[in-house]
């Protein structure tokens, strides 16, 4: 079926980790909300085949195979972009590698690859797309933080650092962009995804059990939906936020 809602019609965009899962959906949500959609994923395989799924249904779409914790392959997304694209007007900060266990059981690697994969990738990322925003008179950016940090969660010590980094990049970023009119958010989503499928049925009830509208997240329809609206028209009053996509998830609070 083509394309039809065009909210973002000729804008672009970029978001990484977009190969599955929560990245996948919000990049379908982007591109049928009418914008060009730049992947990058360390996927070889999931990544074109998002970029695929988009070209048929009528968008425009792109991948590139790379890491977020190179700073050469996060330069290559952006210069990539604005090859094909001609300048980027959205960033989605999805990717994030999670290392899990107890805190006494936390490595100084688990602690580099939460840091790099997250906070650090998040910043340089932004940072190379500000002045392409810039150029095109503003912009929207969306970073992924999470439950995990703003109210803790035992057994994630590594990703909740790496989140609120994200978090605080989001504050001081809106402060100094904003004569820019890029504006900058922070989404918590709970939704599907590697994680969540590799539960039991048993853990997953409990899960849902803490959840007041008992279901998870469609990350599509929930949360690419959220990330549109701050993308589009619709925010454009909207920055500096932490918005939680959570189904009011009492799990994390």
């Amino acid at each position: 079926m083509p394309l039809r809602q065009q909210a973002l019609d000729g804008r672009f965009a970029i978001v990484t980790g977009g190969g599955r899962g929560i990245g996948r959906g919000i990049a379908l949500a982007l591109a049928k909300a009418g914008a060009g959609v730049a992947v990058l994923e360390r996927d070889p395989d999931t990544g074109p085949r998002t970029a695929d799924e988009i070209i048929a249904l009528g968008g425009t779409a792109f991948s590139q195979t790379g890491s977020v914790r190179d700073r050469a392959d996060c330069e290559a997304i952006v210069a990539a972009a604005v090859d094909r694209f001609g300048g980027v007007d959205v960033l989605v900060n999805n990717a994030q590698q999670v290392p899990m266990g107890p805190l006494d059981a936390c490595t100084d690697d688990d602690m580099y690859t939460a840091w790099e994969s997250g906070a650090l990738a998040a910043f340089r990322l932004m940072q190379l797309c500000h002045p392409v925003m810039r150029a095109r008179g503003g912009g929207a950016i969306v970073n992924l933080g999470s439950g995990a940090g703003t109210e803790g969660v035992a057994g994630l010590g590594a990703y909740a650092v790496a989140k609120e980094g994200i978090r605080a990049l989001t504050k001081v970023a809106t402060l100094e962009w904003g004569a820019d009119n890029i504006r900058v958010n922070t989404i918590c989503p709970w939704a599907e995804n590697d994680y969540w499928t590799g539960l039991s049925d048993q853990q997953r009830t409990g899960r849902l059990a803490h959840n007041p509208l008992r279901r998870i997240g469609d990350p599509e329809a929930d949360i690419g939906a959220v990330v549109v609206f701050l993308a589009g028209d619709a925010g454009n009053y909207v920055t500096g936020q932490t918005i939680h996509v959570d189904g009011g998830n009492m799990g994390f609070r």
